[in-house]
């Protein structure tokens, strides 16, 4: 498992940066969590075998639409989805699924 820090190089993003987007994830998929399985007719077991991993799921889940904005408002996210040059970051949900699983 990969550490913060490693995440960060590999996705050209800054440690202080991992570590927010982690705690965005966090604060997003604690407030739609819940809402989210409930999608999923077989609850949380059919979401995980939809999305393959628990940390794929709560990618998909806080990054697209906008949620990750919407429920950490005054928190600078705009680097999440583009690059320094303004074009679309190719990697988000990567990026995501990966500082999810960071450690240490």
């Amino acid at each position: 498992m990969a550490t913060y820090e490693e995440v960060a190089n590999k996705f050209g993003i800054t440690l202080d940066q991992a570590h927010t987007l982690y705690h965005a994830m966090a604060n997003t998929w604690d407030r739609i969590s819940g809402d989210w399985v409930d999608c999923f007719e077989g609850g949380e077991g059919e979401a995980l075998k939809i999305y393959g991993s628990w940390s794929a799921m709560v990618a998909e889940a806080t990054i697209d639409a906008g949620r990750i904005s919407m429920h950490n408002p005054g928190t600078d996210l705009d680097w999440v989805t583009k690059l320094p040059d303004n074009s679309w970051r190719q990697d988000t949900l990567d990026m995501a699924e990966a500082v999810w699983n960071a450690r240490g």
